[in-house]
């Protein structure tokens, strides 16, 4: 039928190859099949219809303005985010000038030409000016007469190989968090310099004597400010917040900063604006729960868990509040367990030193010796970590699988060790998406470091 007909296209053979795809000068390939309004209306992959758009938009098989439409409105419903969509206007010709703006710009032009002209002319006539001008280059790159100074690189000490002593007397902690916390400046540097490239730059603020128009002109930037929030553009955000601060500092305006300085990362930033928001309002339950999030980001959840308390005294309902509170409550006790696990682990290398506190000797009886890894365990569960900071998470689950192989006989003694390779294999576990076998040792050594029945 004819309405058949319309909803097909019909292609020179000369296009397509025996498999019935695209062949000419598009850099992809679309089944004939596909340039159909059915099968496009039905379409939900995003490339596959950017293709389709773009093949359409060539013209180098006819226009179908029709077909064109319906694929454009597909993907802006399936991926609306598309390049393709966006449609970049036509630079103003002279044609589409009306005739009283064409010949002031025309002004404008010629004027600006004589001007140049003329400013030509004057430094011809005045000459040329070889003595205030310095050479070019010095022989050899520097003055003569004077010595080169070469620019020493600054190494730091390093440890040689043959060095024992050395190797042995080294603290590999302090060496990790040092190289966590110059890692930890490099991210929180590139993070800011990303913060200044996406500011966007405002024209400078004229601030007015008069208190109410500053007011009105605060009022202003921030709802600005909360429009670029809104529309998830946080750096602009900070900027129009910024100046409305400058006009008027209020403690809401402070707040909102926060909350855009923590869609960025930026911890330490959104933490001054809640002190000063809470230094202005000491009750206010939207700062607290913002400086307990900054404070969660930076390990400190003490003082997290007590800004999230006093929340909840005045709102106990808060649901968020809560799950907050419950995540960072179990962050202690993790925290609280790997230190300790890591202080039975020191006991365990050191040869002949006593466990517990450093209280003075009693005479009788001695205190207890703490007992030593099997070295086949040590073993596997060195090499098991390596494995997963790698991201071999499979290599890790095998080798942490057969640390708890080897340390199955003596398991009663070593409880907290047998707990902490189920953790760690649980977290290899969910690293390869077995989700049943995570829980499986999760429960496992609960049930090893508490003896209770979960």
């Amino acid at each position: 039928s004819s309405a058949a007909r319309s909803r097909s296209i019909a292609f020179p053979l000369s296009s397509m190859d025996h498999a019935g795809a695209w062949t000419g000068p598009s850099t992809c390939t679309i089944p004939i099949e596909h340039l159909d309004f059915a099968y496009i209306e039905n379409c939900t992959n995003g490339s596959e219809l950017e293709k389709i758009v773009k093949r359409l938009r060539s013209g180098e098989d006819g226009h179908f303005p029709e077909l064109l439409a319906s694929a454009e409105k597909q993907l802006a419903k399936n991926k609306p985010k598309s390049e393709v969509l966006k449609k970049t206007e036509r630079e103003v010709r002279r044609s589409d000038l009306d005739p009283e703006n064409r010949t002031r710009i025309e002004e404008e032009i010629n004027e600006w030409e004589n001007d140049a002209k003329e400013a030509d002319a004057r430094l011809k006539e005045s000459g040329p000016h070889e003595k205030s001008l310095r050479p070019v280059r010095k022989v050899g790159g520097v003055e003569q007469g004077k010595d080169v100074v070469k620019e020493k690189k600054e190494w730091k000490s390093r440890i040689k190989s043959g060095d024992y002593r050395a190797w042995d007397s080294l603290d590999l902690n302090r060496v990790e968090n040092e190289i966590e916390e110059a890692e930890e400046e490099k991210r929180r540097k590139k993070m800011l310099e990303d913060e200044e490239k996406l500011k966007p730059k405002l024209p400078k603020l004229e601030i007015p004597e008069d208190p109410i128009e500053r007011q009105l002109m605060a009022q202003r930037e921030k709802t600005k400010g909360n429009d670029s929030f809104r529309a998830e553009n946080h750096a602009e955000s900070i900027s129009f917040y910024t100046r409305s601060i400058e006009l008027d500092p209020l403690a809401v305006t402070f707040n909102n900063r926060a909350m855009a300085y923590l869609k960025l990362k930026n911890h330490s930033a959104a933490l001054d604006d809640v002190n000063e928001v809470l230094r202005q309002e000491p009750d206010n339950r939207k700062a607290l729960h913002r400086r307990a999030q900054c404070f969660l980001a930076e390990g400190r959840y003490a003082e997290a868990e007590a800004d999230l308390v006093r929340v909840l005294e005045s709102e106990p309902n808060h649901s968020q509040v809560k799950a907050l509170l419950d995540e960072i409550r179990v962050k202690r006790e993790g925290e609280v367990k790997r230190k300790r696990v890591e202080i039975e682990e020191n006991g365990d290398e050191s040869e002949g030193e006593e466990c517990g506190d450093e209280s003075p000797v009693v005479s009788e009886p001695p205190p207890p010796k703490c007992l030593t890894l099997p070295d086949d365990v040590v073993a596997f569960k060195d090499n098991a970590t390596k494995a997963f900071k790698s991201g071999n998470f499979a290599r890790a689950l095998e080798l942490y699988s057969q640390a708890i192989e080897a340390l199955k006989p003596a398991c009663e003694d070593f409880k907290d060790a047998c707990a902490s390779l189920l953790n760690n294999r649980a977290a290899c576990h969910n690293k390869v998406g077995d989700c049943q076998s995570c829980i499986k040792d999760c429960t496992q050594g609960l049930r090893e470091l508490f003896a209770v029945v979960v």
